[in-house]
């Protein structure tokens, strides 16, 4: 297991923070702070719909939980009594996580944040417009524009299928019902 050690020889290994629901960010900021501690909150940019339409939220990758490298013999007491944070995750007898397992995720997450892609602009997806003047109808998406922001969608108009053209604002994946 790769570890690196303090001054004092202490061992440092990642461990997995379980967080009170919502709060891995406060956990992780007030952690951050402490100097003998590295956190690692991967966190996740998504479009989600609201009252006002789409927006784009973030929030934490892992929901309810955090990554730190610490001393556990050092450190435990104060991480584990940190707001925000519930308990330390662990298995049996093995708590730490492989430092290469971390490694790799923030090689894929390199600066702690993904951006997923809005999926109600996927061709294929089916959609609600939720603005402009066909809001409330559902259509599916024919294919994504090369004029920015802009999406060609297929709609049952009267009876009729017709094609449109429509900003991406306007629509959202159709809620399945």
């Amino acid at each position: 297991m790769n570890t690196s050690s303090t001054d004092t020889g202490k061992q440092l290994e990642w461990f997995c923070l379980r967080t009170q629901t919502k709060r891995e960010h406060i956990a992780a900021a007030i952690l951050s702070k402490i100097d003998a501690v590295e956190v690692f909150c991967p966190r996740i940019s998504q479009i989600k719909k609201t009252r006002s339409g789409k927006k784009r939220f973030v929030e934490a990758m892992f929901p309810g939980y955090i990554f730190a490298k610490f001393s556990l013999q050092d450190n435990y007491r104060r991480i584990i009594h940190t707001q925000g944070v519930s308990s330390l995750v662990h298995q049996g007898e093995r708590k730490a996580i492989p430092e290469s397992l971390i490694n790799q995720l923030k090689e894929n997450v390199p600066e702690g944040i993904i951006e997923a892609p809005d999926p109600s602009i996927e061709p294929g997806a089916k959609i609600e417009f939720v603005s402009g003047s066909l809001k409330g109808l559902n259509g599916q998406v024919l294919a994504q524009l090369p004029s920015s922001d802009r999406i060609q969608i297929l709609l049952e108009f009267l009876g009729q299928e017709i094609t449109v053209v429509s900003s991406a604002d306007d629509i959202l994946l159709a809620t399945e019902e």
